[in-house]
């Protein structure tokens, strides 16, 4: 099973980016489908929360520089 896993993966990765990205709106479309959009909506922004507080993470920030410098390059002088 797990070598089955890594060679899809593999084979994924060797993939043109048109065809992942073809991919990836037929996997939207089914969840969209399956769940309706709103829901579709919320997993995507819960998504993007999810990425962003684990880039803050990874890369050991406090969330005082992360906030002030989203704020200072939004509204600075």
């Amino acid at each position: 099973m797990k070598q089955m896993l890594q060679r899809m993966l593999t084979n994924m990765m060797q993939m043109k980016r048109r065809w992942l990205g073809m991919w990836a709106g037929v996997v939207i479309w089914i969840l969209w489908m399956i769940f309706g959009f709103w829901a579709i909506i919320l997993l995507l922004i819960l998504g993007a929360v999810g990425f962003v507080i684990g880039r803050v993470l990874e890369e050991n920030q406090s969330w005082k520089q992360v906030v002030e410098r989203l704020l200072s390059e939004r509204y600075g002088d």
